[in-house]
């Protein structure tokens, strides 16, 4: 009589070029979650500019996050190679990502979107957060992407979400670089009004985006960080009581998450949401965060609705804070995403040692990669701007 040997678990790699907020929440966290909570999988993590090949041996599955560059071309087609089953993550359209959008000198790249479209038509399984972006996918690709909700910002050790002062009311912004020119555009005028009129009972902080009207309200300024821990315990301490989400009405912005909700609420701070896609779709206005035309004059009477009523502002964070928990915490999410991940849970690689890896990558790769993107010219300023200071993450 024979003994069958136990199924081991699935064995996830996944890389990113750097551990940005989109693989450490939307990948990262998930795996990491069906790891301890299922025991269906093992996941190690890695970067696209230097893969291991011993992690890359050891992989069954191996997920790029928003995979578009010439390197994580080359991964995909010698992951399949060796019989591993490749997913690629897209949390945004990364085949329309605007100009003037900070990473648009990359995504703007007809290369990259080359690339991109490469990688989502190969790759076995294409993962996103949103249906309206699964939707575009079948109309562009012909293909059904898999949707895996992203889950609220994790917990720090200890962590407890802090009651903000009465007095004054801090008013804030978190988020990347990105945004300052939208903030500056539809809210500049109205929070320099704000500023004049409530003078001492309020106060304006401004994490990661540093719009140009902060200046003028003499408003706290933290730049973004990379390490998500580091951000989290930032904005932990920060003390805001009123958050600002601000976002466009525009084709690409409707493909995005609720991420400032999961953030705002995570936090216990009552957001104040442009009545746009995403943020339409999972904010009950007036419940659990206030929605507001994208017209100066609906967020003036917002943020000064939310000044003068403290018992509003407490009750909409707390309820924030319950929703997210409720819906979008890990244990919430953790039957979601079992069915979600399947397929990568249930595949197995054929064997393989790391010798067997053909992978042409490195720091040297990576930039002579950058530079037939750029070109010379433009190569040398972004060299230059991150020497300098002057580009930065975010």
């Amino acid at each position: 009589m024979t003994t069958r040997e136990p199924i081991r678990p699935a064995r996830v790699l996944a890389l990113s070029e750097a551990p940005i907020p989109s693989a450490v929440l939307g990948v990262h966290a998930v795996f990491d979650a069906l790891a301890s909570g299922t025991r269906r999988c093992e996941l190690r993590t890695g970067s696209t500019v230097t893969p291991s090949k011993h992690d890359f041996a050891w992989a069954d599955s191996v997920v790029l996050v928003r995979g578009a560059s010439p390197g994580e071309r080359r991964i995909l087609v010698e992951a399949k190679r060796l019989g591993k089953r490749v997913a690629t993550y897209v949390d945004d359209d990364l085949e329309r990502v605007p100009a003037e959008a900070r990473s648009g000198y990359f995504f703007t790249s007809e290369e990259v979107r080359r690339n991109v479209a490469f990688i989502v038509a190969h790759a076995d399984d294409v993962l996103v957060c949103s249906d309206r972006l699964a939707d575009e996918i079948v109309q562009r690709h012909r293909r059904r992407p898999l949707r895996v909700l992203q889950p609220r910002p994790p917990r720090l050790p200890g962590e407890t979400v802090p009651r903000p002062a009465a007095s004054p009311t801090r008013i804030g912004f978190l988020g990347s670089v990105d945004h300052a020119a939208f903030l500056d555009a539809l809210l500049g005028d109205v929070l320099r009004e704000v500023h004049a009129e409530l003078g001492g009972r309020v106060e304006f902080v401004f994490c990661g985006a540093e719009p140009k009207v902060a200046l003028d309200l003499e408003a706290e300024r933290h730049p973004f960080e990379i390490d998500f821990g580091g951000w989290r315990r930032r904005a932990l301490g920060l003390g805001i009581a009123i958050g600002l989400a601000p976002l466009p009405e525009s084709d690409f912005h409707r493909f995005k998450y609720w991420n400032k909700y999961l953030e705002y609420g995570s936090l216990g701070i009552a957001g104040i949401y442009s009545d746009v896609p995403p943020s339409q779709d999972v904010v009950r206005d007036g419940a659990t965060g206030l929605l507001c035309a994208n017209d100066p004059a609906a967020w003036k009477e917002a943020i000064q609705r939310l000044v003068s009523e403290p018992a509003l502002r407490d009750r909409i964070g707390h309820a924030a804070y319950l929703d997210v928990e409720a819906r979008f915490s890990v244990g919430a999410l953790l039957p979601h995403w079992t069915t979600a991940l399947g397929p990568i849970l249930d595949h197995r690689a054929p064997p393989c040692r790391p010798e067997d890896v053909q992978l042409v990558s490195g720091p040297l790769r990576h930039a002579l990669d950058r530079l037939a993107i750029y070109g010379p010219l433009r190569f040398t300023e972004r060299v230059l701007g991150r020497l300098t200071g002057r580009f930065r993450w975010g």
